[in-house]
């Protein structure tokens, strides 16, 4: 029997301050268990060191090894791969991820320790590689001959996502994540155009499981004790009536403490308030809009496709109906000046909503926005060097690029503004939840907010045991606010 051994890199703190159950792995592994396929799962964010890394793989000896891939951090996820192939030179190495399906090809370049890559969805492609299937008969792959790479070409994507089943994470470290939440992915694929992203990689047609689909998952993992569920994907209320058939089949089956969050983002142009009463009904708590900015020139120039007075009203009705609501901004898009970025303060600031974000614009490969900075010449920092920085790049205040109305020195001070902005925004929210603590809770509250006690908090959940009280004291603090 063939055996593959699955891995997710770690990633510094900066980037995911809590461990979080990789989704992708986790349908990888169910596709593995359904052709019979004997795998073993070890995810790095827990704690894994390259010492204990490879006395798992001494023990559980695999033909294969699969790791996944994001474009941040990609040197550590290479140094990884070479460290694995310098000590066991005949296990086949495989690589996928968003990354690999933005520049296919070119991450063999990259890396020479890499055997393959597989681009696109893997559920399919990786049993077939693992199974022996003639390599250049496997769509999705690319492989070494000799001295050339070879791309079999892209494989349709699933068109129906039901019968891919949901991931049970078997063979998963579950009880190590300091928290009791589950990620449901209810759809892939996008049929935007933002010029920031590189969702393309997951298909322009947006494809979706059913709502008996989804219960199904929530009801397997309410059954096991979970009430804490994330929708994992940015566009869960795309079809309005599925999400009507998901609101009423939850409400059915009568679950009691149920708390839904769409965390990633909704857009606000497929939302609407009776819409929002039917999610409220079945549990929803908490609601993300991608706003990316309060100008309307802006928003045209990166194509969000949506208008300042849509995501107004969106916002107005969310925090009208008691949802948690976050919103994100970008700071640094094609065309905008000092001027657009306080326009976004002030939609920022204009409703009681909980926590606000404002992210320093990064251009991605795959995206149409890198392709524009790099033509025009316009980089402050080269991207290998912005990608592989410990600090997440979207949250630090160094540009990384530059455009003529909007220079480097204007964009950090506007990067500090927001920062205080995001600060101020999150103290409110407190004081405004717990009033009674008066001045003293006015201080509590700035101490709180501070970067040098956000930057403590990460360096305390590095540790799995402070990770789970500190989880567990998170999630209390988030149910307050939920009530």
């Amino acid at each position: 029997m063939k055996k593959i051994l699955l891995i997710n890199p770690e990633y510094s703190r900066t980037y995911f301050s809590l461990p979080v159950l990789p989704a992708g792995l986790g349908y990888l592994a169910e596709s593995l268990g359904r052709h019979s396929i004997d795998y073993r799962v070890i995810d790095m964010s827990l704690g894994y060191k390259t010492r204990p890394l490879y006395s798992e793989i001494r023990k559980f000896r695999p033909d294969f090894i699969g790791i996944t891939c994001i474009s941040y951090m990609l040197k550590n996820t290479y140094e990884v791969v070479r460290g694995i192939k310098e000590m066991f030179p005949d296990v086949k190495i495989v690589i996928g991820g968003p990354h690999v399906s933005s520049i296919k090809e070119e991450v063999l370049k990259q890396c020479e320790a890499l055997d393959f890559a597989i681009v696109g969805e893997g559920e399919v492609s990786l049993p077939e590689l693992i199974l022996g299937k003639p390599q250049e008969g496997i769509k999705g792959l690319i492989f070494r001959e000799g001295e050339n790479l070879v791309f079999n070409g892209h494989r349709d994507f699933f068109a129906n996502l039901d019968s891919l089943g949901f991931p049970k994470y078997k063979g998963f470290e579950m009880n190590r994540y300091g928290y009791k939440m589950i990620g449901i992915v209810t759809s892939r694929g996008c049929p935007y155009s933002c010029i920031y992203c590189s969702c393309n990689v997951i298909g322009k047609q947006i494809r979706f499981r059913s709502a008996n689909s989804i219960v199904e998952e929530i009801q397997y993992w309410y059954g096991l004790g979970y009430r804490e569920f994330g929708i994992q994907e940015d566009n869960p209320t795309f079809d309005r009536s599925r999400m009507l058939q998901i609101c009423s089949a939850i409400q059915k089956k009568g679950f009691k403490g149920l708390k839904l969050m769409c965390g990633n983002g909704v857009r606000a142009d497929r939302v609407d308030r009776q819409l929002l009463i039917e999610m409220k009904k079945a549990g929803f708590k908490r609601l993300a809009f991608g706003v990316e900015s309060g100008s309307d020139k802006v928003l045209k120039a990166i194509r969000k496709g949506s208008t300042v007075e849509i995501m107004d009203r969106a916002i107005r009705e969310a925090t009208d109906l008691g949802f948690f609501v976050s919103l994100f901004f970008l700071v640094g898009s094609p065309s905008e000046t000092n001027e657009d970025v306080l326009a976004s303060v002030s939609l920022a600031l204009k409703y009681p909503v909980q926590c606000i974000d404002f992210f320093n614009l990064i251009p991605l490969p795959g995206s149409e926005l890198f392709d524009w900075v790099r033509d025009n010449g316009y980089f402050l920092v080269a991207p290998e060097n912005y990608l592989n920085a410990r600090q997440h790049p979207a949250r630090s205040v160094f540009p990384v690029f530059q455009t003529p109305e909007f220079p480097g020195e204007e964009r950090m001070r506007m990067l500090r503004h927001t920062k205080n902005i995001t600060r101020k925004v999150k103290r409110r929210a407190l004081r405004e939840k717990f009033p009674q603590l008066g001045k003293f809770g006015d201080i509590l509250f700035y101490i709180y907010c501070s970067d040098f006690v956000n930057s403590i908090e990460h360096f305390l959940l590095s540790s799995e045991v402070i990770r789970k009280s500190l989880g567990r004291f998170r999630m209390k603090l988030r149910d307050l606010f939920y009530e």
